[in-house]
């Protein structure tokens, strides 16, 4: 080896066996964080959970699982699932797993089981089975699967999902409902209006449906609304009878963000009448052309910039 200036070289040398030997003892000679066990039952009584659902998961019929932890102890949130009346197996969204550190909330994603319908009006309090794991990172415990009953669902999300996927149920018995694909756009009245068409395709042997009301959404209204709504009724539903219902539209606002930050604005909200019973709301989807379209339109009608 050839000296540097000033023994450089010697620095370089006792640099790189400080180094070397601290680098053997990180790996040889450190101590592995003891193993941890299986969480245990005083501390899985300290847990709480509440359903929550935003408004991105409707589409989907998900719904998290917000876990509370008022234990002393850090654990691993994993996954968990959801036994609640009027519903099948739940079926995990599987994510990252999340520390759950003592007084924290974390939450897991699932979709919902089928409905079982008929069913429960308010379905009584579900269990909720959670996979955790004692302490967090490389050094948490074996997954356990911890049963929390009683889980809270204070905004009656449960209750709300099992009666629009019943009345869904009961109105394809009778009748197959879709948007048509293309969105034509007319000017009426000197503004541009789109026409957005709803079929409507009997089921043999089926129920009788009757179409009594399409609700105005975040992002269309009826031009020429009556009976003080902001959706269609009467003769504008006329059309069900031959198997198509012509809807103007026009924006329901114009804020870019409205459409930026859609949710279900353009999901058709439907209230149908079978065999007499007035069913919950039922949310008939754009396709993706027809919703691309949609927006289109309200860029033209809003006089947005290019």
């Amino acid at each position: 080896m050839i000296a540097a200036p000033g023994g450089r070289a010697g620095l370089v040398v006792v640099l790189t066996t400080v180094v070397g030997a601290a680098a053997v003892a990180c790996t040889g000679g450190g101590t592995a964080p003891p193993a941890r066990g299986p969480v245990a039952d005083d501390v899985a009584t300290r847990l709480t959970v509440e359903v929550d659902q935003g408004r991105e998961q409707y589409a989907e019929r998900e719904v998290r699982l917000r876990v509370t932890n008022d234990s002393d102890e850090t654990l691993t949130l994993l996954s968990g699932a959801l036994d609640a009346d009027g519903f099948g197996p739940s079926e995990p969204v599987v994510k990252r797993p999340t520390a759950l550190r003592p007084g924290g909330t974390r939450a897991v994603t699932m979709v919902l089981g089928e409905a079982r319908c008929p069913g429960p009006g308010r379905p009584s309090a579900p269990t909720a089975t959670l996979a955790l794991a004692l302490g967090e990172g490389d050094g948490r415990g074996p997954a356990t699967d911890v049963v929390v009953e009683g889980v809270e669902d204070p905004v009656g999300h449960l209750e709300r999902n099992h009666a629009e996927d019943c009345a869904a149920a009961a109105v394809a018995a009778g009748v197959h409902l879709s948007v048509d694909e293309n969105v034509r756009v007319e000017d009426r009245r000197g503004a541009p209006t789109a026409l957005v068409t709803l079929r409507v395709e009997p089921v043999p042997g089926g129920p009788e449906v009757t179409l009594e009301r399409i609700a105005g959404t975040t992002l269309m209204s009826n031009p020429e609304p009556v009976r003080g709504t902001s959706g269609w009724v009467g003769s504008a539903l006329a059309g069900q009878g031959s198997g198509e219902i012509e809807l103007a539209v026009v924006p329901a606002r114009c804020d870019v963000h409205a459409v930026a930050e859609d949710k279900r604005g353009t999901f058709l909200p439907v209230t149908a009448v079978v065999d007499g019973v007035v069913q919950d709301v039922v949310h008939v989807p754009m396709p993706d052309a027809a919703r691309s379209a949609f927006y289109d339109f309200v860029g033209q009608h809003c006089a947005w910039p290019e």
